[in-house]
């Protein structure tokens, strides 16, 4: 009989007893010892002693030898055997013991228990009186590590004890997302020559991302909150009813003659509101706002390189400028000199080519005063012969000479391309501006030398005629812009009254000042030009001309005179309303 079917010995109730009870007990495991040597195919060493019961309770401590009572006779291995018994009988209960202790599953420092079958391979797949377990009660699944996730997860039950109460089984670990395919990965596509970084962009690209990293995202469903287009076609019914309401006030005062009043309320300058975003940030912001900006964007953005762009360089004006070396000034008895160390030097080298025969020898140059001496034979026969000849050769050299100055004279053609070069060369040098505000400019001499001065030097612009006062723009090279500034500034006498011509007869006054919007001539005329002025209100340069042609313009109002101005120098009038003649 194995002894774990052995029945739990009692207590011991006395010394002697104690004794007769291990003796008993050594006896019988000899026994059974020699009836595993006695049998076939194994022996002792073949089949391993069964552990004792973990039932039976711990043996009673070694009583020494009493004097006078027989003492057992033990075999040195059967002590042995029942000393390591006894020593893993300790073990079991210590482990028990162990495994009644509450173990807390949440701690991350938790220690494995030191009865899992792991760590101890003699206890897996058996159960009570050394039998193997059944399928139901062995935990087959693989051992899952716990993740973070897992830390906070209802602990499941350690055993089970139907098939429907089975443990179930560890989720599977999520699948990993395949890996694109090597020809479509976004490295691929950029080293090749044929790759448009356009295509790159929103899920729909070769990538399956934005050029900032990130998939698009998908839109969702949003309402309009109510009264939303009613407030909207609100605001646009009123915007109507102002731009109605300004077309009849700019009606009615143009009817009553005060549009330019008007206009400096209604054309009000407005500025456009600032963007949202700068368009050079454009580029860095993938939301289209400031608040959504990342730095992080930055660092795989393709505009920054580790390249530095310089811009292309503008060529300044002064560069257009050759300055030539200027020639040695001379004297006026130094330039005598020069002129007639000149013409020595011409008629000697023409003297030698007459006497190596080059050149025929020029006829003599016969006057009336050298007559008698030069043809002396002739004058002498017949005088009045010799002295006809003269007259002829003296009126022949005179042609000759009028001949040659008209042929080295310019035509008008040639003399207005001349003129023309020259303007242009000093225009080429950089265009510049004058503005002059007038007060009166009905003066027709007034009017014409303003205008033809311009066309003579070169200059283009307009002269704006309005009833409050005159601007004359012109624009040109330097020399031109020098004399006309001169002359609008000094030559003119801008007080000068119109004189009247014999047999005309002076103008009548205007009768009244409503005719604003009619001719040029029909503006109204001043009294007097007592208090007529000329002030220059700018100057400066511009990059290229912003007119063919100096022209009068006929502008009644405002309106007129900044379109006539165009965009560009349309403020030259608010700065010429504003412009106080200074006092001398």
């Amino acid at each position: 009989m194995p002894p774990s079917n052995l029945p739990p010995a009692p207590p011991p109730t006395g010394g002697a007893g104690g004794i007769d009870i291990m003796a008993k007990r050594a006896e019988i495991q000899a026994k059974l010892a020699a009836m595993r040597k006695l049998a076939p195919g194994g022996g002792a060493a073949s089949t391993p002693s069964p552990p004792p019961p973990s039932s039976l309770p711990p043996p009673p401590p070694s009583l020494p030898a009493v004097p006078g009572l027989p003492r057992p006779n033990l075999d040195p291995d059967l002590a042995k055997k029942v000393a390591d018994a006894k020593r893993l009988v300790e073990s079991m209960q210590a482990k028990k013991r162990a495994a009644a202790m509450p173990a807390n599953p949440y701690l991350s420092g938790a220690q494995p228990k030191k009865s899992d079958p792991e760590l101890d391979p003699s206890l897996a797949g058996r159960g009570g009186l050394a039998m193997a377990a059944h399928p139901l009660l062995m935990d087959n699944s693989a051992p899952v590590a716990q993740t973070r996730k897992d830390r906070y997860r209802p602990m499941a039950p350690k055993f089970s004890s139907t098939k429907a109460n089975a443990r179930l089984p560890p989720p599977p670990p999520p699948k990993a997302a395949p890996s694109p395919a090597p020809e479509a990965t976004a490295d691929t596509l950029v080293d090749t020559p044929f790759y448009d970084p356009r295509l790159g962009y929103g899920s729909a690209g070769a990538t399956g991302r934005s050029h900032m990293g990130r998939g698009h995202a998908r839109e969702t469903l949003k309402f309009n909150q109510k009264g939303k287009f009613v407030k909207l076609g609100e605001a646009i019914r009123a915007e109507a009813r102002m731009e109605d309401l300004k077309k009849r006030i700019l009606e009615s005062a143009r009817k009553a003659g005060l549009e330019s009043e008007m206009e400096d309320q209604a054309r009000v300058i407005k500025r456009p509101a600032p963007p949202e975003i700068e368009w050079w940030d454009a580029p860095f912001l993938e939301e289209k706002t400031y608040e959504s900006f990342k730095p992080e964007a930055l660092e795989t953005s393709a505009a920054i390189t580790i390249y530095v762009q310089h811009p292309i360089q503008i060529p300044a004006p002064q560069d257009k400028i050759k300055v030539e070396p200027k020639a040695l000034f001379l004297t006026k008895k130094e330039m005598k000199k020069m002129r007639k160390q000149r013409r020595m030097a011409a008629l000697k080298d023409r003297q030698d080519r007459v006497k190596m025969g080059l050149l025929p020898p020029d006829p003599p140059k016969v006057k009336l005063s050298n007559m008698m001496r030069v043809l002396t034979h002739e004058a002498v026969n017949d005088p009045t012969k010799v002295e006809a000849q003269v007259r002829r050769e003296m009126v022949a050299r005179e042609k000759g000479h009028i001949k040659m100055n008209q042929e080295r004279k310019l035509t008008d053609e040639e003399r207005k391309a001349k003129a023309q070069a020259k303007a242009d060369a000093d225009a080429a040098k950089g265009i510049g501006a004058l503005v002059f505000k007038v007060r009166y400019l009905s003066n027709p001499s007034h009017k014409y030398k303003v205008k033809k001065n311009a066309i003579d030097d070169h200059l283009t612009g307009v002269i704006c005629h309005n009833p409050r006062f005159c601007l004359v723009v012109v624009e040109g090279g330097a020399k031109g812009l020098k004399h006309y500034r001169n002359l609008m500034l000094n030559r003119i006498d801008w007080t000068e009254e119109t004189r009247l011509r014999e047999g005309d007869e002076p103008a009548p006054p205007p009768a009244s000042t409503e005719s604003i919007g009619g001719p040029m001539d029909e503006l109204a005329q001043p009294q007097s030009l007592a208090d007529n002025y000329c002030t220059l209100i700018w100057e400066g340069q511009h990059r290229e001309r912003m007119f063919r042609e100096i022209r009068n313009a006929n502008c009644p109002s405002e309106a007129a005179v900044k379109e006539a101005l165009g965009p560009k120098l349309e403020g030259l009038w608010d700065v010429a309303k504003i412009e106080v003649k200074e006092e001398d």
